[in-house]
Parts: C-alpha cells; structure tokens; sequence
C-alpha cells in the first residue's frame, strides 16, 4: 500500500471522528449554552446524566428556563424528577411547568418578591 493511500484513509477517518465528536458535543451544549445565555446555568455533567438516564435535556432546560424567569424557586434536579414521575402526561414545556408548579407547591414569585 503506498504512503499516499495510507495518509488518505488516516485523513478520513480523522475526519469521520472529528465529526462524531463534534455532533455529540452540539446535542449537549445547545441546552447547556442555552441555559447559560438565559441566566440559569445547569452543570454539563447533569445534561449528560440527563441523556444517560434517558431524559430529553432540551425539555428539561427549557421547562427550568421558563420556571426560573417566572419566580418558580426550584432546580434542574427537582424538574427532572417531576418529569420522570409524570413522564406520560408531559407533551411540552408547558405541561412539565405546569406539572412542577403543582407537584412542588411553588408559587410564583414576582420581580418585587411578592406572591
């Protein structure tokens, strides 16, 4: 096999690696960047437990994302636990902040402080 030919399958599958790492990177950093850009961070590793346990990451941040700018005091873990408990019931972002503020007896919490 020539050197040139050997070089070439090396470059390609650099490539095809480089891909794979890069499209698996993008499933987990959009909910973790969007979350960072709206002012509710959540830890990379927890998006990856997320996706490990089978649980979809974008709804869960999104869903957290809208309770935290509504007041709701609660965290990623504990809307990650209503889901997984109602998980039938839930068919958007809505249900789920909905469900949350139910389950967890959270009321909102206006910008003053008040409920």
């Amino acid at each position: 096999m020539p050197p040139e030919f050997a070089f070439i399958i090396a470059l390609v599958l650099l490539l095809c690696l480089m891909l794979g790492v890069a499209v698996i990177f993008l499933m987990l950093a959009r909910p973790w960047l969007r979350a960072v850009l709206y002012g509710t961070p959540v830890p990379l590793v927890t998006i990856i437990a997320m996706r490990l346990r089978g649980n979809p990451p974008l709804l869960l941040v999104e869903s957290y994302i809208v309770l935290k700018r509504s007041g709701v005091a609660t965290t990623i873990g504990e809307v990650e636990s209503v889901y997984v408990d109602s998980r039938t019931r839930v068919r958007d972002r809505d249900d789920l902040v909905e469900l949350v503020q139910k389950q967890l007896g959270k009321p909102l919490i206006d910008a003053n402080g008040r409920q």
